[in-house]
Order: structure tokens, then C-alpha cells, then sequence
């Protein structure tokens, strides 16, 4: 998967003349979006934003292990092959060019009340295209949990996360199962909803052959996903990012 994107990172950016743009990614503070409860991993600070800005293209991505970065374009294309914190830089700047070229929009995280929004119209959404359908919620977003438990029922409704704070808790009647139980998971449901920050900790190649091998369809969801989605043709669902955002970097 990973070999994928980058050829196609690497044509895009080449056919476009920008692979020796500057490119300079900074970490935001979590506080910028005002989310409306301590529930959000990026509310707690579990995981913060690398944000991406190249020519008047944006693009951010979500990370447990962050890092800065100042350079040319061309000279994060191998960063796909790092650590966790070299991939955000990757996908905010793959984000950020494909924003820049209007390949993708909405690459700035949604703010205030929109994640409990979202979640509402992601249920209706799933509801909507696949039916009363028993659904994995890969990655701990409590707006898109509640929804999902609203409208399709407890008893059809898996999530799963990596943060040890939520593993075993039970969130809107839910119980909160470790990451490294998706296989076991992606066997019993028709849907899976895959966070894009996936891509960064570097579960997403394994999930996608999962969600394959047990004929389960994959919706990506959030900003980190956007270039991700358009480069391998998958569903992804973020109603509410947005195209501007003044950051001093």
C-alpha cells in the first residue's frame, strides 16, 4: 500500500513541478480546534496535529509521536518508510499538495460542535448505503460512537482503539476493545470505519487486507485520510474539514 502512495505522491508532485517546493510542517496545540469535551483523543493531547502549509495548500494529520519538519518536497517522500512521526509529516504534506493541485478539499480539522455533528450524519450516512448493518468503529471518536449506537444498536456496533485509557471502558454502552483485537473484529461485521490516522501508525495496510479477506468494506474517516482515500479509491467520510486555517509557522 504504502509503495502506491508514494509512486503517486511522487507523479503528482513531479508532473506538477513542485518537488523542490519548501515544505515546513509545525505541531499545533490541541486547544485550536475547541472541541466540545474531554473525550477527544486530540482534546486530551493522546495525539495532536501535524499541520502542513505549501504554496497555499494545506494539509494536516494526526499523531501520537510528533515531530516538525522544514525541507523540500522531494525530500519527504521516503519519510513513508520512518517512524510514526515521519508519516505524519508524509500524509500533512501529501494532504497539503493535493489541496494545493484541488484534488482533495476540507484537509483542516473540523472545530467546536462539528465532530458531534459529523457523527450524526456519518450514521445516517452508513445507514443510508449499506443498511442496518453490523459496523467496526476502528479508533475512539465519541461523536461517531454515540451516533452509531443510536442508530444501528449496541449490539451491532465494535470499537476498537489504541489508547490504554479507553481499552475496556464501556463509552455510550459500548465496550472498548484493544486495536490488536481488529482481526477477531473485522470477522463479525459488514462495515468498517477506519480512522486515517491508521496510514501513520502504520496499521492501515493490515486493516485493508483484513476488511479484503473477510469481504468487509472500508470507509476512511478524518483529514489525516483525504489524500490517502483519493490515491486508492476508497470511501472516506469528513464532512467538515475545512480549506482555511491561519497558523503562524
Amino acid at each position: 500500500m504504502y509503495k502506491v502512495i508514494l509512486k503517486a505522491f511522487f507523479e503528482v508532485a513531479e508532473k506538477a513541478g513542485l518537488l523542490n517546493s519548501s515544505v515546513k510542517c509545525v505541531v499545533l496545540k490541541p486547544d485550536f480546534t475547541r472541541l466540545p469535551s474531554r473525550e477527544y483523543a486530540l482534546a486530551k493531547g493522546r495525539e495532536v496535529i501535524v499541520h502542513c502549509e505549501i504554496e497555499g495548500g494545506y494539509g494536516q494529520a494526526f499523531t501520537s509521536r510528533p515531530k516538525e519538519f522544514s525541507g523540500k518536497i522531494k525530500d519527504v517522500l521516503n519519510m513513508i518508510y520512518g517512524d510514526e512521526g515521519d508519516r505524519a509529516v508524509f500524509f500533512a504534506t501529501l494532504n497539503a499538495v493535493l489541496h494545493k493541485l484541488k484534488r482533495i478539499k476540507g484537509t483542516i480539522h473540523c472545530m467546536e460542535e462539528e465532530p458531534e455533528i459529523c457523527g450524526e450524519e456519518f450514521a445516517s450516512y452508513l445507514m443510508s448505503k449499506f443498511g442496518k448493518v453490523k459496523v467496526a468503529h476502528i479508533g475512539y471518536q465519541p461523536g461517531h460512537v454515540k451516533a452509531l449506537v443510536k442508530h444501528f444498536g449496541a449490539e451491532n456496533v465494535y470499537v476498537t482503539d489504541l489508547n490504554p485509557e479507553n481499552i475496556g471502558c464501556i463509552k455510550f454502552g459500548v465496550k472498548i476493545l484493544s486495536g490488536f483485537m481488529n482481526s477477531e473484529v473485522l470477522k463479525k461485521v459488514d462495515v468498517a470505519c477506519i480512522t486515517g490516522s491508521a496510514a501513520v501508525n502504520g496499521t492501515l495496510p493490515e486493516l485493508l487486507e483484513l476488511c479484503e479477506k473477510y469481504d468487509v468494506k472500508p470507509v476512511l474517516y478524518g483529514v489525516t485520510g483525504k489524500g490517502i482515500a483519493k490515491i486508492l479509491d476508497l470511501d472516506i467520510f469528513c464532512p467538515y474539514g475545512h480549506d482555511h486555517f491561519e497558523v503562524q509557522i
